[in-house]
């Protein structure tokens, strides 16, 4: 019996131990991580408007926006964030609408997505991601939901829910335009 609390003593003192360390190393990189998240975060930004030279951050309807401006100030388009579930989980968007409604970049690391790799990862290869640019709510579908998008073939799971994905955005966008011209946003 003394042996038995001996041993659990010790590996209560060991699992301390343990935790203790995790959540130093945990409060050292917290910061990085939030800035590393805060840099990728801009990256993608850039990356559907490459001519922006400044995002002003929007709240419209609860959900964060960035309106893309060029140099002299003036709008080129609104970016929004989504999320759609995918074959593994949760696809990582982040969408560039022109102020016409119509999408102008589209940006999907390998990071923000569990898609199946060789397949369903696809969806992240410029290939893929340039067949929404131009196209309005209307057209983004897979050309087997009756759209104009080709999908990326055996990830049809994760091809439609980019379009659905990008659809939806659009959609919202379409609801909430006035918003992002300024007036409601906060």
């Amino acid at each position: 019996m003394r042996e038995i609390l001996k041993l659990g003593l010790v590996l209560a003192v060991v699992s301390a131990v343990t935790a203790g360390g995790l959540a130093a190393v945990n409060s050292a990189v917290k910061a990085t991580i939030a800035e590393n998240n805060r840099l990728e975060a801009v990256l993608k930004r850039q990356q559907v408007f490459p001519a922006a030279k400044d995002f002003e951050a929007r709240t419209v309807d609860s959900r964060e926006v960035f309106l893309a401006k060029d140099a002299t100030g003036a709008p080129l388009g609104t970016v929004v964030t989504a999320a759609p579930r995918g074959y593994a989980g949760p696809i990582g968007m982040t969408i560039g609408i022109a102020a016409d409604g119509t999408v102008a970049g589209l940006a999907i690391s390998k990071l923000d997505q569990t898609e199946t790799p060789g397949l369903g990862v696809k969806v992240t290869l410029a290939a893929f991601r340039d067949r929404f640019r131009g196209k309005d709510a209307g057209a983004v579908r897979l050309k087997k939901d009756g759209g104009t998008i080709d999908g990326i073939t055996a990830a049809t799971i994760s091809s439609r829910a980019v379009a659905n994905g990008v659809r939806d955005t659009l959609e919202w966008y379409r609801g909430h335009a006035a918003q992002m011209a300024g007036e409601g946003a906060r």
